[in-house]
């Protein structure tokens, strides 16, 4: 071969790998071009780009967890856990904003402040156990008073010595009639209309007006006045909103356990009876066979 030809073909591999070069760079720069080449071109690593962080292998490993496990993601609250907190919140501002003045209503009524703590703590306990009802009530305050004020004003509840008011220590607000005392302390008291007196009061209208009239003529023109600045003064619930849902649940749970109990007890029963009373028949009838004659000897 001669000169020429070696210096041409030395001059063409020279191009050659000058042509690669310049593909290896551009494909550097573009990271399409790295994913076009064919084979037997390289393509240098994809460049991240400007405002991004370069992944450092040493930091990653430094922030990784020890195990190499990705760290647990917070899940989303669960939508039942929600609505049950959402539904102690209610019942908790509920109890917060009217126990005291409920409290100051059943004493005045009864004349027993132990009364009225019982009565009043009964009536947010069904409460709660009833809430989803209590819930949607227009009037969910006018739902426990009326269930505290009925229960405190139940004749029974002064046949029992711990809640009961000697004569002599009644006001003369306290010596009415339990439907008129009622109906003044509605109406005068805490200002609810003659219609609404009557609905809470288990009365017609009629008869919830005579009583009112009944009533002011007992107490006097200033009665209103006076129950006014008595209810102002309001006294403090013996249990916070939270144990009074706590013992709520807890005296749910052992009534639920009692009737359980009772029902399978009951049904035990029936069924020893069931099962032991033919055969305590057939026994009887056997020891004793009804027509039975007995045979006499032969002559």
């Amino acid at each position: 071969m001669s000169r020429t030809s070696t210096t041409k073909a030395a001059k063409a591999g020279k191009r050659r790998r000058r042509h690669q070069s310049a593909k290896a760079g551009d494909a550097a720069q573009d990271p399409q071009a790295a994913r076009t080449a064919g084979p037997g071109e390289s393509a240098a690593p994809h460049d991240p780009g400007p405002g991004s962080r370069p992944t450092d292998p040493a930091s990653a490993s430094a922030s990784a967890p020890p195990g190499g496990q990705a760290l647990p993601q917070p899940r989303a609250q669960d939508p039942a856990v929600r609505i049950a907190e959402a539904a102690q919140a209610a019942f908790d501002g509920l109890y917060t904003r009217n126990a005291p003045a409920l409290l100051r209503q059943v004493e005045l009524l009864t004349g027993s402040m132990p009364l009225a703590r019982h009565a009043v703590h009964r009536a947010f306990d069904l409460a709660w156990q009833r809430w989803p009802e209590v819930a949607v009530d227009p009037d969910p305050a006018g739902w426990i008073r009326a269930e505290a004020h009925h229960h405190a004003l139940a004749p029974w509840q002064q046949l029992l010595p711990w809640f009961r008011t000697p004569p002599r220590e009644r006001s003369p607000f306290q010596r009415l009639p339990r439907g008129t005392r009622h109906a003044v302390l509605l109406h005068d008291g805490l200002g609810l209309s003659l219609r609404r007196t009557a609905a809470e009061s288990l009365a017609t209208t009629s008869m919830t007006r005579r009583r009112i009239v009944r009533g002011r003529e007992a107490l006097g023109e200033a009665a209103a006045v006076r129950l006014g600045d008595l209810l102002d003064e309001q006294p403090q619930p013996e249990y916070p909103a939270a144990m009074v849902r706590e013992l709520s649940e807890q005296w749910l749970r052992i009534r639920t356990v009692g009737a359980v109990g009772a029902t399978v007890l009951i049904a035990l029963v029936t069924a020893v009876g069931l099962v032991f009373g033919p055969l305590s028949d057939r026994v009887a009838a056997d020891r004793d066979p009804v027509g039975q004659r007995t045979s006499a000897p032969a002559p």
